[in-house]
């Protein structure tokens, strides 16, 4: 019978953990992941099925990615999770999107130009890059890892990626990713 407390002592530290997110999320809720693989590079992450309010942005200005993000803003108010990504397709679309934590409640969207999305489970590539997070930075960034990615064999989506940043512009310090989709 002395074995039943040892393992009472052992199944909760040996149990599943929770999700520990990284330093760079200061302490707000983040997308969940694991890294695959990580390489001098870049790294592979596969990330849980998460939650995004995205809405379309006529064109990279200020003016348009600070009226998108109001846009976003009337949807759910101010809530401190990162990253905001600016998703950018065939290289003349893009959208903002506001990663909305697990079992947070979203009012109903009334506004058309506001999405909800449900992304699945996915296998990105991550570049990590510092300074004030621009639409060029995003492009220079996802460049590089096209690059870095060809030079490895690594199969990717040439058509879409996601400039990530989980802090404020007006930040002193930031952390930039630059995410593209891993293909098989």
């Amino acid at each position: 019978m002395q074995l039943l407390p040892s393992l009472l002592i052992l199944v909760p530290l040996c149990g599943g953990q929770e999700w520990e997110a990284p330093e760079y999320c200061r302490g707000s809720p983040c997308p969940q992941f694991t890294v695959v693989n990580k390489t001098t590079d870049f790294e592979e992450r596969l990330y849980v099925a998460t939650a995004w309010i995205t809405t379309k942005i006529p064109n990279p200005t200020a003016y348009d990615l600070i009226a998108a993000s109001a846009r976003l803003k009337s949807v759910a108010g101010h809530f401190d999770a990162w990253p905001v990504l600016v998703n950018v397709t065939n290289g003349k679309e893009y959208a903002l999107s506001w990663f909305v934590p697990p079992n947070m409640n979203i009012p109903e969207i009334t506004d058309p130009s506001v999405q909800l999305e449900i992304r699945p489970e996915v296998n990105v590539y991550v570049r990590v890059f510092r300074g004030t997070p621009s639409i060029d930075q995003g492009k220079q960034n996802a460049n590089e890892l096209c690059k870095s990615l060809r030079k490895a064999g690594k199969t990717f989506s040439t058509e879409r990626y996601a400039g990530a940043a989980y802090e404020s512009y007006f930040a002193l310090t930031h952390h930039n990713e630059v995410w593209i989709e891993k293909t098989q």
